[in-house]
């Protein structure tokens, strides 16, 4: 799920100056520094509990560190809103595919050349069933997160284990939509899986932190 952006950048470039996050008296990751250029995806590594999706989610702006800051263009007050898939972001069950997809795309931009019914079909979902999200499986919630986020027109795209109950075909399906929407955006990916973040330009292990 998304909010629309509030600026329209140029030439974004998303910098973090000095990153740490802490819990329970001990870091997860600190005085982390790095740039992420536009089109040019970040695969976020490291054993369970080590950060992953936290640093994540700092990278949107989702979660203030606890040291340093995130700057969009060199602003600091100037951060746009994200687009998240993530295993423990819910979305609501008791619509159909139908009415929640309009719903979204009705408060959220769509990525310009885009049909998120069509990615639907793509991906084995049928648009006109009337059977509500409550009953689908978790590879089909799967599906329906994937499409809302990656098509939403958003800044800043932040991916979390995007593979997460998805079969082989259905792998494929999301690599090849990803590759046709991170053109000209600040994306980043948490994962452990060389298959998932293969379409990253760069990888950050966690584990090669002093916590």
């Amino acid at each position: 799920m998304s909010a629309n952006p509030t600026i329209n950048p140029k030439a974004p470039v998303l910098e973090a100056c000095g990153i740490g996050k802490h819990y329970q008296g001990q870091w997860l990751f600190h005085s982390w520094n790095a740039v992420l250029e536009p089109g040019q995806g970040l695969a976020l590594t490291g054993a369970n509990g080590s950060g992953k999706s936290t640093l994540l989610q700092c990278i949107g702006g989702l979660i203030r560190p606890d040291t340093g800051c995130m700057t969009w263009g060199g602003q600091k007050e100037a951060m746009p809103a994200c687009s998240l898939a993530a295993p423990y972001l819910d979305i609501p069950t008791e619509y159909t595919l139908n009415e929640l997809v309009t719903f979204h795309f009705r408060i959220n931009p769509l990525m310009a050349g885009f049909d998120p019914f069509l990615q639907l079909r793509l991906c084995h979902l049928d648009p006109t069933s009337n059977l509500l999200l409550k009953h689908y499986s978790s590879g089909m919630i799967q599906k329906v997160k994937l499409v809302l986020a990656l098509l939403t027109d958003a800044p800043i795209l932040l991916l979390d284990e995007p593979h997460s109950h998805l079969d082989r075909e259905a792998q494929a399906w999301f690599q090849q939509l990803l590759s046709a929407s991170i053109v000209g955006r600040v994306w980043a990916m948490a994962s452990n899986d060389p298959n998932e973040y293969q379409l990253c330009s760069a990888a950050f292990d966690l584990g090669s932190q002093l916590h």
